[in-house]
């Protein structure tokens, strides 16, 4: 007999700065099934804080729990915990990923995120949603305990060049409506804003695999590309994304 899933603290309307329609698409992805190429590559650089029998673990913009659930197969004792700004994903993951405890907030309005400090944060490829690091930056290191890390993975661009940037699909796809979340902040502007806490970081840079999955229908999928000789990712609007993982010690 399965163990049902914890509550779902859900009182929350869907919030967030990016949130889009197009994100309801991991409704039809199960966690189990829907494990992306980087998610290894994040989960290594979790040794140390999370070997510890007390560790916890916050993962922002969690969606369908798909990290949670390869965290949990990586660190089954951690205590896993996801915040989500659509409540139809919190319920759907909370379902997928037994044993984790989920809940509606968004990063960007501190009072709906979680009362409490992790081992852990982790956010992945949300920061490409925001027009500026302002106030989640801050929101998210807050929810870090002393002694652990925030890990932030997405696009950064290596260039001292913030790039905002939306889309809009051309066959009526998404209403037509342009949409946020490729957005390319610089490796530089959160370094500045990390130095001026006083929080050691480091930029740790990812190579996609050769075997990038994609979907040929599907233009906003993405494939790999170079970037001043490095290997990068790309999709159907022609942006660069140069993928890396930012580890903040706190």
């Amino acid at each position: 007999m399965s163990t049902p899933p914890p509550p779902v603290r859900s009182g929350l309307p869907a919030v967030g700065t990016g949130t889009r329609s197009l994100d309801l698409r991991y409704l039809e992805r199960p966690p189990a099934e829907h494990q992306r190429p980087y998610f290894p590559f994040v989960a290594d650089h979790l040794r140390g804080v999370l070997d510890r029998p007390d560790a916890s673990v916050l993962d922002i913009g969690c969606a369908n729990g798909a990290f949670l659930h390869h965290v949990a197969g990586r660190y089954p004792h951690a205590r896993l915990s996801g915040v989500e700004a659509l409540p139809a994903l919190v319920e759907h993951a909370a379902r997928h990923v037994p044993g984790a405890d989920f809940s509606v907030g968004d990063v960007g309005r501190a009072g709906t995120l979680p009362g409490r400090r992790y081992s852990a944060v982790t956010m992945l490829t949300l920061h490409s949603h925001f027009d500026s690091l302002d106030p989640w930056l801050d929101h998210v290191l807050d929810l870090v305990e002393p002694g652990g890390r925030a890990l932030l993975f997405g696009a950064f661009n290596p260039f001292p060049v913030d790039v905002l940037v939306r889309l809009r699909q051309a066959d009526g796809a998404e209403d037509g409506g342009w949409m946020p979340g490729w957005n390319i902040h610089s490796r530089a502007a959160f370094t500045d804003r990390l130095t001026a806490r006083g929080l050691r970081h480091r930029f740790h840079d990812y190579e996609p695999p050769a075997d990038v999955p994609r979907s040929p229908d599907d233009p906003l999928s993405t494939r790999r590309a170079t970037l001043d000789g490095a290997i990068v990712l790309t999709n159907g609007a022609g942006v660069l994304l140069p993928f890396a993982l930012l580890e903040v010690s706190v």
